[in-house]
Protein backbone atom coordinates (compact mmCIF):
# COMPACT_ATOMS: atom_id res chain seq x y z
CA UNK A 1 0.00 0.00 0.00
CA UNK A 2 1.08 3.54 -0.56
CA UNK A 3 2.13 5.82 2.24
CA UNK A 4 -0.73 8.16 1.32
CA UNK A 5 -3.25 5.33 1.76
CA UNK A 6 -1.73 4.38 5.12
CA UNK A 7 -1.86 8.00 6.29
CA UNK A 8 -5.51 8.34 5.22
CA UNK A 9 -6.39 5.12 7.09
CA UNK A 10 -4.69 6.38 10.26
CA UNK A 11 -6.57 9.67 10.06
CA UNK A 12 -9.88 7.85 9.53
CA UNK A 13 -9.18 5.58 12.48
CA UNK A 14 -8.34 8.57 14.68
CA UNK A 15 -11.64 10.27 13.80
CA UNK A 16 -13.57 7.06 14.42
CA UNK A 17 -11.95 6.59 17.83
CA UNK A 18 -12.64 10.21 18.80
CA UNK A 19 -16.24 9.84 17.63
CA UNK A 20 -16.76 6.72 19.73
CA UNK A 21 -15.09 8.38 22.71
CA UNK A 22 -17.61 11.22 22.44
CA UNK A 23 -20.48 8.73 22.18
CA UNK A 24 -19.21 7.05 25.36
CA UNK A 25 -18.97 10.41 27.11
CA UNK A 26 -22.53 11.21 26.03
CA UNK A 27 -23.75 7.85 27.27
CA UNK A 28 -22.08 8.58 30.61
CA UNK A 29 -24.01 11.83 30.88
CA UNK A 30 -27.26 10.05 30.00
CA UNK A 31 -26.55 7.45 32.70
CA UNK A 32 -25.88 10.19 35.25
CA UNK A 33 -29.00 12.13 34.28
CA UNK A 34 -31.21 9.06 34.48
CA UNK A 35 -29.80 8.17 37.91
CA UNK A 36 -30.40 11.74 39.09
CA UNK A 37 -33.97 11.63 37.76
CA UNK A 38 -34.59 8.15 39.19
CA UNK A 39 -35.78 6.89 35.80
CA UNK A 40 -35.04 3.17 35.57
CA UNK A 41 -36.09 2.84 31.92
CA UNK A 42 -33.76 5.66 30.85
CA UNK A 43 -30.98 4.15 32.94
CA UNK A 44 -31.36 0.77 31.25
CA UNK A 45 -31.44 2.38 27.81
CA UNK A 46 -28.35 4.45 28.61
CA UNK A 47 -26.46 1.43 29.90
CA UNK A 48 -27.35 -0.59 26.79
CA UNK A 49 -26.18 2.33 24.63
CA UNK A 50 -22.92 2.55 26.59
CA UNK A 51 -22.37 -1.20 26.22
CA UNK A 52 -23.07 -0.99 22.46
CA UNK A 53 -20.51 1.80 22.11
CA UNK A 54 -17.85 -0.40 23.69
CA UNK A 55 -18.83 -3.29 21.39
CA UNK A 56 -18.37 -1.07 18.34
CA UNK A 57 -14.95 -0.04 19.63
CA UNK A 58 -13.60 -3.59 19.84
CA UNK A 59 -12.90 -4.02 16.09
CA UNK A 60 -11.28 -0.58 15.90
CA UNK A 61 -8.95 -1.27 18.80
CA UNK A 62 -8.07 -4.76 17.54
CA UNK A 63 -7.36 -3.36 14.07
CA UNK A 64 -5.17 -0.65 15.56
CA UNK A 65 -2.84 -3.17 17.23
Amino acid sequence: MSRHHDRVQKIELKFQLWGWALFILSAGFFVAASIRAGDILSLLGSLFFLFACFLFLIPLVIRRE
